[in-house]
């Protein structure tokens, strides 16, 4: 595993911090411009793996990609002749499953290979065919590829009920759909900020959308569909981790930008349950401990597991992120009292508390989907290597950062595949972090 830090916790992270922008929407959004032969402008777009990866694979494709601007980027398709996704740069993640809605929609046929990505349990594909499958879509394996082919003539509308509310199944049927002529109806559709944000820029290119945001939409697609500017609103995963960081830490974070109700309201209602002081002030929250970190079993109204014993799980959006439930095992660590934390989407989501244990918390194990932490603890530190899971291994790296005690983790950029500055920001906030493999 690669990246060693050596951190030194017990620093108060004090400051101003701008959150990066929401990777999980560029990876559907950049895919996206095969839809259109005009050009599309991305704006302010970090430089993570994924997006380095995405736009290595159009440029294979035949795309034009020009990043004279940085920061920015300019994507024309109007060379595209091709619809299979390179094998060795798209078997290393998942998100190069993204390409098949936007290249069926063009050529009628994309082969995708088989996707990689971070260790999260079963996380099949059988979501995306299910719901191709539901629009006349075939698909075979075929040497490391799923071959993904439309029907000739498409029916003049479907009506499509999603087996569950995927995020990315439902963004590929999206971009599919609004690239054919054909009506869609996608319920239990995922309505997370970044498919929003992607039906959004499609509505802009020229698609006729109703529903965006909620779990029913409906798509009249077109053939040809124009150009468009895109700009990603903030990482609500990345805004989590910050607040939690803020006050394991006894700090106070001003978080730029991050002041939109419709990404944030729903975990600020988690994080106020743990007595944490969160002021808005403009587009910005200011975040602080606002006392003890507790949870009032009595008088809150938190959803209780047994009498004084709180719960959290994650749901599908408006519910709690899935992604931010492990920083929420830290938080708890540093919270008095108990808290159930359940991870019901990915079997092995919680793997990672072994780490968060042998650092000094006190999280007992019920079973793979449940576990119940204990706080408040003084982690310990030590030589910990991170599960190759990005938001397992933030979690590892903010709890090293809460006590005056030194952690060496192994195998931490995997952190850069989402925060690609991610220990330049902290350092700037007051962390004490060492890089010790170079």
């Amino acid at each position: 595993m690669n990246g060693v830090l050596r951190i030194t916790g017990g620093r108060k992270l004090e400051g101003t911090v701008t959150p990066i922008p929401n990777k999980n929407s560029l990876v559907a959004v950049l895919p996206a411009s095969i839809l259109t032969n005009e050009t599309i402008t991305y704006k302010n777009v970090p430089g993570t793996s994924d997006v380095v990866k995405i736009l290595q694979i159009l440029k294979l494709l035949g795309a034009e990609v020009d990043q004279s601007v940085e920061g920015e980027i300019k994507i024309n398709c109007s060379g595209v002749k091709r619809y299979r996704v390179d094998q060795t740069l798209g078997g290393q993640f998942r998100a190069s499953l993204m390409f098949a809605g936007p290249l069926l929609a063009r050529f009628g046929v994309a082969e995708i290979p088989l996707p990689g990505g971070c260790d999260l349990g079963m996380r099949s594909i059988s979501a995306h065919l299910d719901s191709f499958k539901k629009a006349g879509v075939k698909f075979e394996y075929v040497e490391g590829y799923v071959k993904f082919t439309a029907p000739k003539k498409l029916m003049k509308s479907f009506d499509i009920w999603q087996l569950e509310a995927s995020v990315t199944a439902s963004e590929n049927l999206m971009m599919y759909a609004a690239g054919t002529n054909s009506d869609f109806v996608i319920i239990d559709a995922a309505c997370e900020p970044h498919v929003s944000e992607l039906l959004r820029m499609i509505k802009s290119m020229g698609a006729e959308i109703d529903g965006i945001g909620s779990n029913r939409v409906t798509i009249k697609g077109k053939k040809k569909l124009g150009g468009a500017v895109y700009e990603p609103g903030p990482d609500f995963v990345d805004v989590a981790g910050l607040i939690v960081a803020a006050v394991v830490t006894d700090g106070k974070i001003r978080i730029k930008g991050a002041n939109i109700p419709e990404i944030v309201n729903g975990m600020i209602n988690w994080f106020e349950l743990f007595n944490i002081k969160i002021d808005r002030e403009g587009w910005d929250l200011i975040v602080s401990k606002n006392g003890e970190l507790v949870i009032d079993t009595v008088n809150s109204g938190v959803p209780l597991a047994a009498p004084g014993l709180p719960k959290l799980y994650p749901r599908p959006w408006p519910g709690f992120p899935v992604d931010a439930i492990p920083v929420m095992a830290v938080l708890a660590s540093k919270t008095k009292g108990r808290l159930l934390l359940k991870n019901w989407m990915y079997e092995s989501g919680l793997e990672f508390v072994r780490e968060l244990n042998a650092m000094g918390a006190d999280i007992f194990v019920s079973d793979p989907e449940r576990v119940i932490v204990t706080g408040p603890v003084k982690f310990k530190g030590g030589v910990i290597v991170s599960p190759s899971v990005i938001q397992a291994c933030k979690a590892i790296f903010i709890a090293a950062l809460c006590d005056p005690v030194t952690t060496e983790i192994h195998g931490v950029d995997i952190l850069r595949r989402r925060y690609p500055n991610v220990f330049e920001t902290y350092t700037r906030l007051g962390a004490i972090i060492e890089r010790v493999d170079d």
